[in-house]
């Protein structure tokens, strides 16, 4: 019988020792009546899909079809273009989200100290998958294979209106609506990503802190929501 104990407590033990904080964090989130309020009004009012219009010239292009998102919980229901309220910059960060997950940019939680690495997910476009946080050298990224993201889709197909405005504002509790800036990681002195550590050459990783299209957007960033958006032109980049 001790024994019995002592093993349900170890494999407790352990089981908490490698869970993945966010999923934790959302499994504790208690969202107030104003969150719970907004999660409503998303679900009934859902953003409408982005439709191509036809082009009246072709383009001397190729075009490829759009590719499948990336097989991460997140993607699930943001799909292939999660980033579509800033015309200025929603492409560039739309391109990023093909090989940065999503808790990258949109889960920086205070007083735990986080690495950036490589961890494989289908569906990215690059080999080594996708860049992504980990705690205590355990890879913080929900895929919709890992069976807690398996159980909360069950939940969600089991649930009400009102169990899915709770199991929404629950899963987006711990996480910012408004991830840093370009230049929390395109700086050559205090970069969020270590670019050598996550493989890139000196001279890539070089270019990458001090590339200018993001120094060009953090630099025309507007500072007020009423200041007119100014569009980004290739001439711009070249000044």
């Amino acid at each position: 019988m001790m024994i019995r104990c002592f093993l349900v407590s170890y494999l407790a033990w352990i089981s908490a020792a490698v869970a993945n904080p966010l999923t934790m964090e959302m499994d504790q989130a208690q969202p107030d009546a104003k969150e719970l309020q907004q999660a409503r009004e998303q679900l009934q009012q859902p953003l409408p899909q982005p439709v191509a219009e036809p082009l009246f010239v072709p383009p001397f292009h190729k075009r490829m079809d759009e590719p499948s998102p990336p097989a991460t919980l997140c993607r699930s229901c943001h799909q292939q273009a999660p980033h579509r309220n800033d015309p200025r910059k929603r492409a560039f960060l739309n391109m990023h989200g093909r090989h940065i997950a999503c808790e990258t940019c949109h889960w920086l939680p205070e007083g735990k100290k986080l690495d950036y690495g490589w961890v494989k997910v289908l569906g990215s476009d690059h080999p080594d998958g996708m860049i992504a946080p980990s705690f205590e050298g355990e890879p913080v990224l929900i895929r919709e294979t890992d069976s807690w993201a398996r159980k909360l889709k069950q939940e969600w197909e089991q649930a009400d209106d009102a169990l899915k405005a709770e199991i929404k504002a629950r899963l987006h509790y711990p996480l910012q609506a408004k991830g840093p800036g370009c230049g929390a990681c395109h700086d050559d002195e205090a970069s969020l990503l270590d670019f050598r550590a996550l493989g890139y050459k000196p001279e890539r990783a070089r270019e990458l802190e001090l590339d200018p299209t993001a120094r060009f957007i953090e630099r025309t960033e507007p500072v007020s929501a009423d200041e007119p958006v100014r569009r980004i032109h290739i001439r711009d980049l070249l000044e």
